[in-house]
């Protein structure tokens, strides 16, 4: 888990090249749904010929209730049906540029290219596999799917993944799964009993049977014990509804509901992920020029989170911003965090607040509160100097000096970057502990940022103090905090000695493509019970910068 103070909520960081498929990965149902699981859940794009439309049921539907036994639920509508609705105008204009169309490209071919525990009984074979698996992820991005993991207590899971196809894709996926099969498990795919459409396979695992049939227009294949409820129930729904799932709101793009406790114990290697993992609620969909995220959090255990007034340091923060962070009641997780434990400075503080200017491209600050924080700054510095500075000698990085007046510490030679820390008195709650990456030395802004509107501070202020259960608060310009993300993820790419983005790749080129026609982005999270969590943000594509920038690194990371 990972905070990322370019301005995003904390993520948990998710690697498939970590977590599945070995070489006998066919042969577990844990490899086979998360292998499944990351070929759906991979943020859509082209990659083949616009196919079939979705067809509606003839009469309206009660949404189905969620079972009890649901360990993971996803509908996505699908680009075809997305290219027609009002609602995503704008996100379709900047997905179809042709800058946009490569870069998903490159994205599936790298999710196809990852080791899935192919064959290698042939020479060509995991060539070939890719092949067929690049063609099965462009369909999922085009057609409408569904996809749900259930787990019953004491039984094998059952998963199934429902795709609209037409006639020509329909075969194409009967063929190239049974291919995909054969390679992963190394028996032969048989056809269903009863001339029914599709085939079945059994592995040497029980609980592993692959079945791909046909019920209408959706394609289904399930994997699980040879009687599978699921794939029964998903079936019967078809028949009688022309739909695998009942949308909450016909107007939703994707919904999805994921246990991530339960999903953590399917994982077929042991997670570092906290114990208090929630299950999450989500919808994605849009009003024509905005993309709209809702999600709701709720754990298994209280939160115990504290929600003090909001301290600001106002006299530190300058207009124009770019961007603005807050968070509070980080106590809890702040504390359990090795790497700040160990600096033994204190209570540990329960907010923190981050902002960018447009005035340079790492001009970017944060600001914590501190009782008694001159103080506290002597003894981090103590520690800097007396602990961090021979481990950095040690490994080839520039030591820590002390800053004027012997008031916190700067860090590095560059003329371009210069991270300090400090101790500043701020009116109305005492002191802070304020650093960033420059000092403010340019006040030159921007002259694009005038096409863009922006809150004034002020009317950011009202806000926050409004809302009596806010924990955070993240307002941006997306498009032109794209560039100092950017420069800043190249300068830690260097600092933690791995590979720069290349500026002149296809990852590169598309954020300068996009960056003019992205506008505001604001997140926020608030607290709407003892367990429970609340998520909403309004944005031009769904991510912010630094959730952009991130995705593009990955695509790009050797």
């Amino acid at each position: 888990m990972s905070v990322i103070t370019c301005g995003t909520v904390i993520l948990i960081p998710f690697e498939p090249r970590r977590l599945f498929w070995h070489k006998d990965a066919f042969m577990s149902m844990r490899h086979t749904l998360l292998g499944l699981l990351v070929a759906f859940t991979f943020i859509p794009g082209t990659g083949c010929e616009k196919s079939g439309s979705s067809g509606q049921p003839a009469a309206a539907l009660t949404p189905a209730k969620l079972s009890p036994d649901t360990i993971v639920r996803v509908h996505w509508l699908g680009k075809n049906q997305l290219g027609v609705m009002a609602s995503s105008y704008f996100l379709m204009r900047i997905w179809e540029l042709p800058q946009s169309v490569q870069l998903e490209e490159e994205g599936l071919a790298r999710l196809s290219n990852l080791h899935w525990g192919f064959s290698p009984r042939q020479k060509n074979g995991t060539t070939r596999s890719a092949a067929l698996l690049h063609s099965l992820l462009a369909d999922l991005v085009w057609n409408e799917s569904y996809f749900e993991i259930r787990q019953a207590a004491n039984q094998s899971p059952e998963m199934i993944l429902a795709v609209h196809l037409n006639a020509t894709l329909e075969q194409m996926w009967q063929t190239n799964l049974a291919a995909m099969a054969q390679s992963l498990a190394g028996g032969r795919p048989v056809p269903a009993p009863d001339g029914r459409f599709g085939w079945t396979l059994d592995s040497q695992n029980p609980s592993v049977h692959l079945v791909l049939t046909r019920v209408g227009q959706w394609t289904i294949v399930s994997t699980g014990p040879s009687r599978n409820g699921l794939l029964d129930e998903v079936i019967a729904r078809v028949r009688h509804d022309h739909t695998p799932y009942v949308s909450r709101a016909p107007e939703d793009w994707l919904e999805a509901d994921v246990d991530l406790l339960r999903l953590r114990a399917l994982l077929p290697q042991p997670q570092d992920l906290p114990a208090n993992l929630p299950q999450i609620s989500l919808t994605v969909t849009g009003d024509g020029g905005n993309v709209l995220t809702h999600a709701d959090l709720s754990f298994p255990e209280p939160l115990q989170m504290e929600l003090p007034p909001w301290q600001i340091p106002t006299n530190l923060i300058h207009q124009p911003l770019l961007s603005f962070t807050a968070m509070r009641g980080i106590r809890p997780w702040l504390a359990g965090w090795k790497s700040w434990t160990d600096l033994q400075v204190g209570v540990t503080p329960d907010q923190i607040c981050f902002w960018s200017l447009p005035t340079g491209l790492y001009q970017t600050y944060f600001a914590v509160p501190l009782p008694d924080a001159e103080s506290r700054m002597r003894a981090l510095t103590t520690h800097l100097m007396d602990t961090a500075n021979p481990w950095l000698a040690a490994h080839g990085y520039v030591g820590f000096e002390p800053g004027p007046d012997s008031n916190g510490v700067t860090w590095g030679t560059s003329p371009a970057i210069l991270p300090f820390l400090k101790s500043v008195e701020v009116d109305g709650f005492g002191g802070v502990a304020f650093g960033g990456l420059i000092p403010e030395t340019n006040t030159t802004v921007q002259p694009h940022l005038s096409s863009y509107y922006h809150p004034a501070f002020n009317q950011v202020l009202q806000d926050l103090s409004s809302r009596t259960n806010l924990l955070y608060y993240h307002w941006e310009l997306t498009g032109d905090r794209i560039q100092s993300c950017l420069f800043i993820g190249q300068f830690l790419s260097v600092l933690l000695h791995q590979t720069p983005l290349p500026l002149n790749g296809l990852g590169a080129t598309w954020l300068k493509t996009v960056l003019p026609r992205l506008g505001n982005c604001t997140t926020t999270v608030t607290l709407t019970g003892a367990n429970q969590l609340s998520f909403n943000r309004t944005s031009t594509v769904g991510l912010t910068a630094a959730e952009l920038n991130l995705l593009v690194d990955w695509l790009e990371s050797p």
